[in-house]
């Protein structure tokens, strides 16, 4: 994660919100077309978790730098 974001605090600040809310409600990410693989984006780093999960387990697969978004 240190090569992807500069700043350790805002990657663990990532790293812990999406796991709050990936163990409580999976589907609150994006699914990847008809696929079992979820991505959830980053609002204060421009990366992107990918995931999947069971009834039991959410399971974290990757996470890439993901170009900023365009406004």
């Amino acid at each position: 994660m240190a090569r992807i974001v500069s700043s350790v605090q805002r990657a663990d600040e990532f790293l812990e919100g999406a796991e709050q809310i990936l163990s409580r409600t999976p589907e609150a990410g994006y699914r990847l077309d008809d696929s079992n693989v979820w991505f959830i984006g980053g609002h204060t780093v421009d990366v992107a978790l990918y995931y999947t999960f069971d009834s039991d387990h959410v399971y974290f697969l990757s996470v890439e730098k993901v170009p900023p978004p365009e406004f």
